[in-house]
């Protein structure tokens, strides 16, 4: 008899271990935003990144549509749009 009550309470104690592992795993799988580890999710960035025709000129900082990108003297990169595709050409620089 008294080998029944121990391995009962072993049992239950057991059990109970494993209930509360159990759930902790269950509740971290939930959580799949925040976890320990040091993995980082794209698809927010993905969502926030800016579209082409948001970007603006380097020039008159006018958002109109697609940029083309010049390298100046210096090295810097600018984008400009249609408008000041002039100002590139006067200066001689470079498309990209």
């Amino acid at each position: 008899m008294r080998y029944a009550v121990i391995m009962v309470l072993l049992l239950v104690l057991l059990g109970c271990i494993y209930f509360a592992f159990f759930r902790r795993r269950r509740d971290q799988t939930a959580d799949k935003g925040v976890s320990n580890s040091n993995v980082i999710s794209m698809d927010r960035h993905r969502n926030t990144k800016n579209k082409p025709g948001e970007q603006p000129c380097s020039s008159c900082k006018k958002k109109n549509g697609k940029l083309i990108f010049y390298a100046q003297d210096n090295g810097t990169v600018v984008g400009l749009c249609k408008d000041c595709r002039v100002k590139a050409k006067k200066r001689d620089m470079l498309p990209l």
